[in-house]
């Protein structure tokens, strides 16, 4: 079947650009990636790689996100992991989904596991949003690797602030649901953990924003009102999402958690 289109407004990448973000992402990545098979080594359990994994082929989903949301990775010079939904995911994307969705959210598994409570969980999807944020500024302003395209509501130096809180759900969801799931996994079972992260990325991005999603896809020309409006609901519904995931989990009750760390190893 013929590619899905896609036409972004494209500006030239310069190699150097693409490098310097290459390189730093990589030094996050490994940043991240040492202390979590550390933490494997020491529990003798291999179950974090398959939510490492898990969180590095979410960038697979990405390509739907942009064409909803209206991120563009310019073309001309781009040092291509793969093209398709007609979008040209960039090389350091994947890189960068290792530490994000992968290493952040066995971070997040590991704290709910020791105890943390509701409070503790709004500080770290705080932690999350702002560290999404951080990143696509970086990638956006520093680099000037993409773009998001059209008109957009809640623009700071060329980014939709409220999909910070969007895309900082997924690690915190996921390690909210491994919280309950991890135990009362047994030897092979655990690979149903690979599908936790991309169905989290889904459920969040697709499922708050879909009002958002309409508004901005309803017509050439949308209401700047009603996307604000849908932006503010997008948001608000994601923050919703992890009170209610915590709430139905237990975070902050001592037995769950007791009951989580006795079981989670293996």
């Amino acid at each position: 079947m013929a590619p899905v289109q896609s036409f972004g407004v494209d500006a030239p990448v310069s190699p150097t650009s693409q490098l310097v973000a290459t390189v730093i992402t990589c030094v996050i990545t490994v940043a991240a990636l040492i202390p979590t098979l550390a933490f494997c080594a020491r529990r003798r359990t291999w179950w974090p790689l398959l939510v490492v994994v898990s969180g590095t082929v979410t960038f697979l989903l990405e390509p739907l996100y942009d064409h909803l949301y209206g991120l563009w990775f310019f073309v001309e010079g781009q040092w291509n992991a793969v093209v398709t939904y007609g979008i040209h995911v960039p090389v350091w994307l994947p890189i960068v989904y290792v530490a994000y969705y992968g290493c952040l959210t066995i971070f997040y598994w590991y704290r709910l596991e020791r105890g943390a409570t509701m409070r503790d969980l709004g500080l770290y999807f705080t932690i999350s949003v702002i560290l999404a944020a951080a990143f696509e500024l970086f990638y956006i302003n520093g680099v000037h690797l993409y773009a998001y395209q059209d008109r957009q509501p809640f623009m700071v130096f060329n980014y939709p602030l409220f999909v910070a809180v969007v895309n900082g759900v997924p690690p915190m969801l996921s390690a909210i649901v491994l919280f309950r799931l991890v135990p009362v996994l047994e030897g092979w079972s655990k690979l149903a953990l690979l599908g936790v992260v991309p169905v989290s990325f889904a459920a969040n991005s697709f499922g708050s924003g879909f009002l958002y999603l309409a508004a901005r896809h309803s017509s050439n020309d949308p209401s700047m009102l009603l996307l604000s409006v849908t932006a503010l609901l997008a948001a608000a519904g994601s923050i919703g999402v992890i009170w209610a995931a915590g709430k139905l989990a237990g975070v902050g009750n001592t037995s769950t958690a007791r009951a989580s760390g006795a079981v989670a190893v293996g």
